[in-house]
């Protein structure tokens, strides 16, 4: 499925007869960017759900970066990994761990929970990172900074992402079906990576109270990044994604409804991610292998020699219904329940090299969770509104872990003495290995949570609201884990089993005040009390190692401005804010047990602010500019890694060192995305546009030792398209990182030369880090 597959696509996009009329644009569809529906006025409200209720951008008292359909479709982002592209105080750390105003997860473990929550249709993900990451029928993704466990569900310290994907509309019959393909850049090899995407939505009126709207969506793309090893492995590089989402919605009465999903969806593939892009001095067992594989580790080597397995393949379903009452009187109660089940394998070779050294990392994860949220909402437009409520949420994790590897020790000497590997009886074992080195890890995590909650509003005098509101939170965990229970020559670990049960209370709140300083500006501020629960090391490093990690907190400030002018030709968005975070959960060394381990580490502080700009200064031109800047720091944090033959006291002896001043991984100082976009008619119903958009970040480090080698310095990307629409059908042409600026995902310390004391490092490439060109075509009927 090469280039002549894309080709053909596109021919088929180019092709298709125009089978549709014109449709109405609602108000949630309008852009982020603040696109009038009238052209000749200003700008349309912007409508957002940042307190789970709809209402205006500009009247919501927190900060958010708002993306709507339109902005999502106009730079073609598709997916939450391309998110920062357009919501700066983003970012997109180790692993894919998020991160938002620089404090994320720094634990490679799903048995902590991310500081930065995701929620898709009012559902809190206990496990975000499983989400298959492809937008389908999105309608509205609002990045929420700071503090947000209050109202969204669950363990949102630092921020949220919430996803809301389109409703059934009663009494609509529409098709919308888009398809987009494109080629990318593929370093050190000839030729291009191609893809396709395409995604339909059917909505149907069933009767003259019931709607039903189902997505449907496939995707293939080759990797940008290349294995030069081909091998009897299973290696499995491309990414074939495909999925279902069935939507119904009824309206029993004017006041009782009832709404439904059910979703299915399955990814296999895609897991070829990390080359060596820096071999440091010294002693290496790395060196000598890329040299002989006629590889050379430089920041744009794309290539990997891995002689091992890759592939990863999940499965996605989930069921979930609200019931919604209107009480009367503007009163309203729902109740949302939630089933989810992500099951996850995969399988890479951990030393990227031809040699067997670590060839197997093997993962296998089954997450089920269930949730139910019971709400009443007060009255809007009153004196005193809001909303209070019951949480229940209950999760299972079962996960398997096998690394293994022969560490170059030849075949023929594997089932010899001293390493006894393989069966049947040799002289001198007196037992037999599974392998030369490995580990092996298996585990259940259950996780229940309950919530009481609320948050009120109240108009203290005309434009002048008083805000608060409390989360009571109860915690539960229990886990039970094996680890190393088969033979190796040499353990990553101690042979252990646990058994082990934590339980914690908390109480979080926000307070406030709100202005309308008139009917155009708005101010705000507002002190929170953010909350992430407790977790687990997933890694015992003695037998009797305590694997709990206590809840980390946060106290958020945040004060801004939200004004438009000039008839709403101009939006001025300002906050600012300080948070401060307490017994940060991290991966750190365990003085006790001589370790790194998951534990509660460190406090840091994030504080800077966050504009956004919105004009349209003439008709059809509409300027969207977000900017953030962030100073995060780590206060305390006493057992930070330190990189091989870092010179900081303490690295030489045992290895770790206080990282109290450091700033925190993936934080640029300052971050920008400006995007212009002009359309026009150009006569016979038909219109044009053109759209030009340019992200700057600063320079960052990927590691918290802040490794010369995992620093990266500032970037640009700039992107762009041009197209037409005629009737309902829009066409348009593209480029994504036009100049072809070749960026890293990440950087991480690659763990087999760390053994020598040589700092050699691996980074992942995206498929945005190279350049995209492609075409895409929407066709409405």
């Amino acid at each position: 499925m090469k280039i002549k597959f894309a080709a053909s696509t596109a021919m088929l996009l180019l092709a298709m007869p125009a089978l549709a009329q014109e449709t109405s644009t609602s108000a949630d569809s309008g852009t982020a960017e603040g696109q009038a529906t009238d052209d000749s006025a200003g700008m349309g409200e912007i409508i957002v759900t940042a307190q789970r209720r709809s209402e205006s951008l500009q009247k919501v008292p927190l900060s958010v970066n708002a993306v709507t359909a339109d902005t999502l479709s106009d730079r073609n982002i598709n997916g939450l990994d391309q998110l920062p592209l357009v919501a700066p105080s983003l970012q997109i750390g180790l692993l894919g761990n998020y991160s938002i105003r620089g404090v994320g997860t720094l634990a490679n473990s799903s048995s902590v929970d991310s500081s930065v929550a995701v929620a898709i249709d009012d559902v809190n993900l206990g496990q975000p990172g499983y989400a298959i990451n492809l937008f389908n029928d999105v309608q509205r993704v609002e990045v929420l900074n700071g503090p947000q466990g209050l109202l969204f569900g669950r363990n949102a310290s630092a921020g949220l992402m919430n996803i809301v994907t389109g409703q059934p509309e009663i009494g609509v019959t529409e098709n919308i079906f888009n398809v987009e393909t494109g080629a990318r850049g593929k370093p050190g090899v000839p030729g291009d990576a191609n893809y396709v995407l395409a995604r339909e939505t059917i909505n149907l009126p069933v009767g003259s109270n019931t709607a039903i709207r189902l997505n449907g969506f496939y995707s293939y793309a080759e990797p940008v990044m290349t294995l030069t090893k081909r091998t009897a492995a299973r290696q499995d590089e491309d990414q074939r994604q495909y999925g279902i989402r069935a939507k119904l919605l009824t309206n029993f009465s004017d006041r009782l409804s009832l709404y439904l999903i059910g979703e299915y969806a399955k990814s296999h593939g895609g897991s070829t991610t990390d080359a060596f892009t820096s071999v440091g001095t010294g002693p290496s067992i790395i060196r000598p292998i890329l040299a002989a594989d006629g590889i050379t580790a430089n920041s744009n080597n794309f290539l990997i020699s891995a002689d091992g397995a890759f592939y990863r393949d999940r499965l996605n379903v989930g069921a979930q219904g609200t019931l919604s009452y209107d009480l009367g009187g503007g009163w309203n109660i729902s109740n949302i329940a939630a089933w989810k089940r992500y099951k996850d394998t995969t399988r890479f070779d951990i030393d990227r090299v031809s040699a067997d050294i670590l060839n197997t990392n093997l993962v296998d994860q089954n997450y089920t969770q269930f949730s139910n949220e019971l709400r009443l909402a007060l009255p809007s437009g009153n004196r005193l509104g809001g909303q209070v409520g019951l949480y229940y949420f209950d999760a299972t994790m079962h996960r398997t872990l096998l690394t293994s590897g022969s560490f170059n020790v030849p075949a023929v000497a594997q089932p010899n003495a001293p390493f006894c590997v393989g069966t049947g009886p040799t002289p001198g074992c007196a037992s037999r290995n599974l392998f030369v080195i490995g580990r092996d890890i298996d585990y259940r995590l259950d996780n229940r949570s309950y919530a009481a909650f609320g948050q009120l509003t109240y108009e203290l005098t005309d434009g002048l609201m008083m805000i608060g509101g409390a989360r009571l939170t109860r915690d539960e965990l229990h886990m039970v884990q094996a680890q190393n229970q088969n033979n190796y020559f040499r353990f990553l670990g101690v042979r252990a089993t646990y058994d082990q049960s934590f339980g914690n209370t908390d109480f979080s709140y926000k307070a406030g005040l709100q202005y309308q300083v008139t009917p155009d500006v708005m101010g705000y501020a507002t002190y929170a009390r953010g909350y992430k629960g407790p977790g687990v090391n997933d890694n015992g490093a003695t037998v009797t190692s305590n694997l709990v990690v206590r809840p980390e907190t946060s106290k958020n400030i945040e004060a801004g401005i939200k004004s438009s002018w000039l008839d709403r030709r101009l939006i001025i968005n300002v906050a600012l804010f300080h948070s401060k975070f307490t017994d940060f959960q991290t991966q750190s060394f365990n003085a006790a047990v001589t370790a790194f381990v998951i534990q509660n580490a460190a406090s840091l502080t994030s504080k800077g602010g966050e504009v956004t700009v919105i004009a349209k200064p003439f008709a059809g031109l509409t300027i969207n500019a977000n900017a953030s800047y962030i100073d995060s720091k780590f206060g305390s944090f006493p057992g930070a890694q330190c990189y091989p033959g870092q010179p900081t006291p303490g690295c030489s002896t045992i290895g770790s060192f206080n990282a109290s001043g450091f700033r925190t991984p993936t934080t640029p100082r300052f971050t920008s995305t400006v995007q212009a976009k002009y359309e026009t008619d150009i006569g016979g119903g038909a219109s044009a546009f053109i759209d030009g958009n340019w992200y700057h970040r600063a320079s960052i480090n990927y590691n918290i030792n802040e490794a010369p080698a995992s620093a990266v310095g500032p970037i640009d990307i700039f992107g762009a398209s041009i197209g037409v629409q005629v009737d309902a059908m829009q066409f348009s042409i593209f480029c994504k990182n036009c100049t072809n600026k070749h960026y890293p995902l990440y950087i991480a310390a690659d763990p087999i030369d760390a053994t020598v004391n040589t700092a050699s490092f691996l980074s992942s490439f995206g498929y945005d880090s190279v350049r995209t060109i492609g075409i895409s075509g929407t066709f409405r009927f």
